[in-house]
């Protein structure tokens, strides 16, 4: 998938329309001091901000990956280093989750859900491999088709992380292959 500068363009306007719009309510109208939620601690709170910016980095890094491996002539150096950080982001994503499943989920369900993030990651880290060695074997075509399962594991790896974490369950993304 290419991202283009229409898309880019599009998406910021849209994002600038947002601020815009909800940005002097809030301002206006500060939010009233808020009383903790019930049976949600402070702790639990940041351990789950902790998970979302792990997942938060690999969505950020997965996309500059995707953006290099499309470029006119990709960086297999700078590609290398950003394969070095996703696997970095990976194993503390994965500690992350296992650390800070929700709780009061049954016990299997938290198992299941940490496996499933860790297939997620692996295929992600593996996927990666592949586009990078199809990258320094000149494979365009394999390389077009690696960018779209990096794409596919990322949006998957974004589901499971959000069900860990408790949000409601969403279509089921196809799976990476």
């Amino acid at each position: 998938m290419r991202i283009s500068r229409t898309t880019t363009t599009a998406l910021a306007a849209c994002c600038s329309l947002v601020l815009a719009v909800a940005g002097p309510a809030l301002a206006v109208d500060p939010a009233p001091e808020r009383p903790a939620a019930e049976g949600v601690s402070a702790s639990d709170t940041a351990d789950r901000l902790t998970t979302v910016g792990s997942l938060g980095d690999i969505l950020s890094l997965g996309a500059r990956i995707g953006k290099e491996l499309q470029a006119p002539k990709p960086d297999l150096t700078k590609l290398r280093e950003m394969q070095r950080q996703l696997t970095e982001q990976a194993a503390r994503l994965r500690a992350s989750v296992k650390a800070h499943v929700q709780p009061g989920r049954p016990g299997a369900v938290q198992r299941d859900l940490v496996a499933d993030v860790q297939k997620v990651v692996d295929q992600l880290v593996k996927d990666l491999n592949q586009a990078l060695m199809d990258l320094a074997a000149a494979n365009v075509l394999g390389l077009a088709a690696d960018v779209t399962k990096l794409l596919g594991d990322l949006q998957q790896l974004l589901g499971v992380v959000l069900q860990a974490l408790g949000a409601p369950a969403a279509a089921p993304a196809a799976p990476a292959s």
